[in-house]
């Protein structure tokens, strides 16, 4: 039983891996600025997917990726992993924690991308940002209502309260939805 646990939570964090791989996070190659990148030809940095205009320039990225990061626009935000990491940081600075329940499907998957979008990036740095795995009739999904994955909770850290749950999303309402849970919890 104790090694079927181990793979379960192995695939698992393989799946997290997949969720949050996307489409390059760059036009432009990050090695050569003047050149476009062609999606085909890529590396994972930061958990992002980036694009280079050829396998030189994808070469030289990999053997000094910091000397190049700031060419591929803002970085790639990272998720905590649990949610009392979230709420934690959240209670510090003094904003929202949003938790992304995931599974390994492809919905799940799609929401990770979605997340990853550039319309997001001011209103991520507004919250503490945990992604974990979903598990049915789990503690945490009984105690935040998510009844399946994928699913955003969005919580007021310093009361415990779930301010909102969606179980659909777009870049926009997110972004909406982020904004409405950051003016809850400046009202305080």
């Amino acid at each position: 039983m104790k090694a079927f646990r181990v793979a379960v939570a192995l695939l698992a964090a393989a799946g997290f891996a997949w969720a949050f791989q996307g489409a390059p996070v760059n036009e432009m190659c990050p090695v050569k600025t003047d050149q476009k990148a062609k999606p085909n030809i890529t590396t994972t940095f930061n958990g992002k997917t980036v694009a280079f205009c050829c396998n030189n320039c994808k070469n030289t990225f990999e053997g000094d990726p910091a000397r190049f990061a700031s060419r591929i626009g803002p970085q790639p935000r990272t998720a905590l992993n649990s949610i009392g990491d979230a709420v934690k940081a959240a209670k510090e600075g003094q904003k929202p924690a949003m938790i992304l329940f995931m599974d390994a499907g492809a919905k799940s998957k799609t929401w990770g991308e979605m997340l990853g979008d550039k319309e997001l990036d001011e209103s991520m740095g507004k919250v503490a940002y945990a992604a974990v795995l979903f598990e049915k009739g789990s503690d945490e999904g009984k105690k935040y209502s998510v009844s399946s994955a994928p699913a955003i909770v969005l919580l007021d850290p310093e009361e415990g309260k779930v301010l909102k749950t969606m179980t659909t999303a777009t870049p926009k309402s997110v972004k909406t939805e982020i904004e409405n849970a950051v003016k809850k919890v400046s009202k305080k």
